[in-house]
């Protein structure tokens, strides 16, 4: 029995290149990739806003409308405060990625240490200091770190995943892709 081929594995190596060269310019310009993260959550909030408020129009009661019309107003709210000053945007993600950063490192440090006999927990425990480390620079260097913080990590994420599908549709296609040839999705 033959075994089904990915669906258009031509086009996961396609994506992957585009991913990485969006990754390595995001890279080399964090400021604007950081900038344009901000304008698309706050896009994302003022249309979730305005959906808030057309949505009061289905509730039959006045409470209900009231409550969905205050909270779709403060959604639409923060989102044009984000589209207006983006910098400002910025630097709260940023203060915000850093703190999940240390809380993370926190909980995968402890967690590490309640499972200390298990195979892996050494693992864990150096993804938590490597977390915690991530985010005391990004935090120690704050507001500073949000020129370069979200721009850079987003510029990782698609390098990496660029690279992750690369590979994969080089592994489907029989092509090369390095180390990694031994992994089966």
């Amino acid at each position: 029995m033959d075994q089904p081929a990915l669906p258009a594995i031509k086009d996961f190596k396609l994506t992957g290149i585009i991913l990485c060269v969006i990754g390595v310019i995001s890279l080399l310009v964090p400021l604007i990739t950081g900038i344009a993260v901000v304008y698309i959550i706050g896009a994302f909030l003022l249309l979730g806003g305005i959906f808030y408020v057309l949505q009061a129009m289905q509730m039959g009661d006045i409470a209900g409308k009231t409550f969905h019309v205050i909270l779709g107003a403060l959604i639409m709210f923060g989102g044009l405060a984000l589209l207006f000053h983006p910098f400002y945007g910025l630097s709260l993600l940023t203060l915000m990625m850093a703190m999940f950063f240390v809380f993370e490192g926190v909980w995968k440090i402890i967690m590490s240490l309640s499972i200390r006999p298990a195979n892996g927990w050494g693992r864990i425990l150096f993804s938590g200091l490597i977390s915690l480390l991530l985010g005391g620079l990004i935090w120690g260097e704050w507001p500073v770190s949000g020129m370069w913080a979200v721009g850079t990590l987003v510029g990782v994420d698609f390098l990496l995943t660029g690279f992750f599908l690369i590979s994969l549709a080089n592994q489907a296609t029989g092509g090369d892709s390095g180390p990694s040839d031994t992994i089966d999705v």
